[in-house]
């Protein structure tokens, strides 16, 4: 379906989550390592305030998939993914359970790893 100017509209719309107030606990493995966050935090700021290394080449605009996690626990209280994140998901045929950690924000309690940890 395409509008006057036609422009391509999307099917439908997710409407936007917004974050508990309060902290939320980010746990790394293998290490366990566990920090308090705010929620709507990214979980790449998360994963740097641990002082944990993380891979990235893009500047956190979503491209270059390097800063990729694992996600064991607590996948719902992540961000649904945005379009950017979508389109680096399927070009680098990320699995179900990975997310690049510069755009998702967390949400709750989370639990992830990555290979280079």
């Amino acid at each position: 379906m395409a509008n006057a100017d036609n422009e391509q509209l999307p099917l439908f719309e997710l409407p936007p989550i917004t974050p508990k107030p309060g902290p939320a606990t980010v746990t790394f493995l293998p290490s366990k390592k566990s920090i308090s966050v705010e929620a709507g935090t990214l979980l790449l700021e998360a994963i740097r305030e641990a002082r944990l290394p993380v891979a990235q080449s893009c500047g956190g605009f979503g491209i270059c998939s390097w800063c990729k996690v694992r996600v064991i626990e607590g996948s719902q209280n992540l961000s649904m993914p945005s379009r950017v994140e979508q389109r680096l998901m399927q070009r680098q045929s990320f699995k179900p359970e990975e997310r690049a950690s510069c755009q998702a924000e967390i949400l709750g309690d989370v639990t992830v790893t990555t290979t280079y940890w």
